[in-house]
């Protein structure tokens, strides 16, 4: 599909009446094939050589079990990287079934040459994925994830010239995956199932030996930062044992080189920061570029010098301490989903826009609620400065059922192997200081499990915090749902979590001060302030879906947010009673939510993120004040 074509589909979409057309966001509405997600789609590991494949796809849906094989014919053009549902693909927000495969393909140029590797990046698909080149496939065994990357070595199977590049894909959507708020029927706090490729799909040719990845430790205290680079495809000479091949570092502050280094793979290498280095925070998000460099391989990269842990303030009540001194976490439930692009993001404009809001109106953390954002969003948290408190996208299936539900227990393995991916994909990410691996009950495991999760989280990153079950059970100390709540487990008996973390709507609510773990407000507000002009259930996704448009929904009612005023009003009342719990001994909190999702209608902005229902200059002087107490006291 040339772009003149895409972009008229979509201009005939927008310009549609409200109960046939999309919704689209300003920055959805200029996506075209040739702009499509065109930056470098891994910031924290940046390499020259690379070229992107997002753009018009053919696919095909076939019925799974069909004796045909791979398509014959392909049903038309698909816009990579937005998934089959979402609005921006072109499909028409075609819905797949279970019980049908997703096929892709397109010709990619290929020139392979001695020394060198083609490298396949797929930033995410959701969630079976096999790719093939030519007739060969080049996965080893399927990828199954609809949360995390994967990378491909095409090397053995490329030729010369045109290659013949498919991809096939399963998606069950609920059936015990990491699907995060996907759903087959579009109600409450369930969205839109989405299928397919989600993320940027890129190719990066690279030398046999190259830098594979790497893991920063910092110390602030000591003033130095520690790397350890991982090198494909080493030989012995490499590895040390015959006049070993050092890599290099160079550490920049701008433009100024201001440190440098040299590594083994594999072994740590320290390299001491210079006197007055700056430290990240929301307020001063100072990051550090460096240049790391092993044979012919050369990659860019940034890290930040900054501190986060759970310590006992001027009272004695335990507190989070970002670069040792007292600081409260202030922040939203931020979901990630957008009318257009689901769980893809239209453009880095577009991402940029939800951060700045969220810093306009005086916040400074968001939750990111069990989804995996692409990394150039983490870089922005980074460089913009914001807190990031990431959860674990979950599964189905309840601890609200039973103790012991056999749907979770079952997937067990597979949950830690996500959970371990993602920790080892996002520890590069500065901004992310505290772990959540379970939101409330969603897939929540029984209590020997929830345990040995939160234990294996934090000796896998000691580096963070990690939050119990944000509501719900917690097991160790929490306080919500079971009558009672449960007590903290004995003095010198492991609580494995740094953080007890409640749920309250409306609330303002909080768990119990305690000598162990931090106090903590996870979800609580969720103010409902419905505008008619904005509201997704009068577009076509929402008329497709059976929603009727008067039935928006907010965790914390309506009735008297009606207006703005009264909405405004409402939410400068529950910031009065969170002062109180600040001063009682509250942590840090977050509000129900930065954006609308659907038929929920508790976001600051609305879905299509045209308006903003609060005055940030309010809300930035009511928010001050709450920081202020939970890091200076009353």
């Amino acid at each position: 599909m040339k772009k003149s074509a895409y972009a008229a589909a979509v201009a005939a979409l927008a310009a549609g009446t409200a109960a046939a057309a999309p919704m689209l966001t300003e920055w959805g509405a200029k996506v075209t094939p040739e702009n499509a997600w065109r930056e470098y789609p891994r910031p924290q590991m940046e390499r020259a050589n690379w070229t992107c494949l997002n753009g018009m796809w053919d696919y095909a849906i076939t019925k799974a079990g069909d004796t045909a094989g791979r398509p014959e014919k392909w049903d038309g053009k698909i816009l990579v990287p937005f998934a089959l549902e979402a609005p921006l693909s072109g499909c028409g927000g075609r819905l797949l079934d279970p019980k049908e495969y997703l096929w892709y393909t397109r010709e990619i140029e290929l020139d392979p040459q001695p020394g060198e590797r083609i490298l396949l990046h797929f930033g995410g698909v959701d969630f079976r994925a096999i790719v093939f080149l030519g007739h060969d496939e080049v996965t080893r065994t399927p990828h199954c994830s609809g949360q995390l990357p994967f990378t491909v070595d095409l090397t053995p199977f490329a030729k010369k010239g045109a290659n013949t590049l498919t991809v096939l894909v399963w998606d069950p959507t609920e059936d015990r995956q990491t699907n995060g708020k996907q759903s087959f029927k579009t109600y409450g706090c369930f969205y839109t199932r989405m299928s397919g490729i989600w993320q940027t799909v890129w190719l990066e040719t690279v030398p046999e030996r190259h830098i594979e990845d790497y893991d920063v430790a910092v110390d602030i205290d000591k003033g130095e930062a520690e790397f350890t680079f991982k090198v494909a495809n080493l030989c012995y000479a490499d590895a040390g044992f015959f006049g070993p091949d050092k890599g290099a570092i160079e550490i920049f502050d701008g433009d100024k080189r201001i440190a440098d280094a040299k590594f083994l793979p594999g072994k740590p290498c320290t390299v001491k920061m210079p006197e007055g280095f700056g430290l990240w925070s929301p307020e001063s998000p100072k990051l550090y570029d460096f240049k790391a460099r092993f044979g012919k391989d050369e990659i860019k990269g940034y890290f930040a010098m900054r501190k986060i842990e759970k310590r006992k303030d001027r009272n004695g009540t335990l507190r989070f301490f970002l670069n040792n001194k007292p600081y409260y976490i202030l922040g939203t439930l931020d979901q990630g989903w957008w009318p257009d692009g689901l769980l893809t993001p239209p453009s880095e404009e577009a991402m940029k826009f939800d951060i700045k809001t969220l810093k306009d109106c005086g916040f400074n953390t968001m939750r990111k609620h069990i989804k995996v954002e692409p990394l150039r969003y983490y870089a922005l948290c980074d460089k913009m400065g914001i807190i990031v408190l990431q959860d674990m996208p979950c599964c189905r299936g309840t601890l609200a059922k039973a103790p012991f539900n056999p749907d979770t227990t079952r997937n067990y393995g597979t949950f830690r192997e996500e959970l371990m991916g993602m920790m080892d994909l996002l520890k590069k990410v500065p901004s992310i200081l505290v772990w959540i691996p379970y939101n409330e009950g969603w897939g929540q495991h029984d209590e020997v499990h929830t345990h040995t999760t939160l234990d294996f989280t934090k000796k896998y990153d000691p580096s963070r915090l990690v939050g119990g079950p944000s509501g719900w059970q917690d097991f160790e100390g929490g306080t919500l749902w079971r009558k009672g709540g449960s007590k903290h487990k004995p003095e010198g008996v492991c609580e494995a979590a740094d953080i007890v973390d409640d749920h309250h709507y409306r609330g303002p609510g909080m768990p119990a001060v305690n000598p162990r773990r931090i106090s903590f407000l996870g979800e609580f507000g969720g103010l409902g302030h419905k505008v008619d002009a904005n509201f997704w259930p009068t577009s076509e996704q929402g008329v497709r879906a059976g929603i009727k448009a008067d039935k928006e929904w907010g965790y914390g009612g309506t009735k008297d947010t009606s207006t703005r005023a009264d909405l405004e009003k409402v939410y400068l009342g529950l910031m009065d009673k969170l002062g109180k719990l600040v001063d009682a001994g509250l942590a840090g909190s977050i509000y129900t939510q930065t954006t609308d999702v659907e038929i929920e209608i508790n976001g600051l902005l609305t879905y299509d993120r045209k308006v903003l229902k609060f005055n940030p200059e309010v809300l930035k002087k009511a928010h001050a004040e709450i920081i202020r107490r939970g890091t200076e006291g009353k």
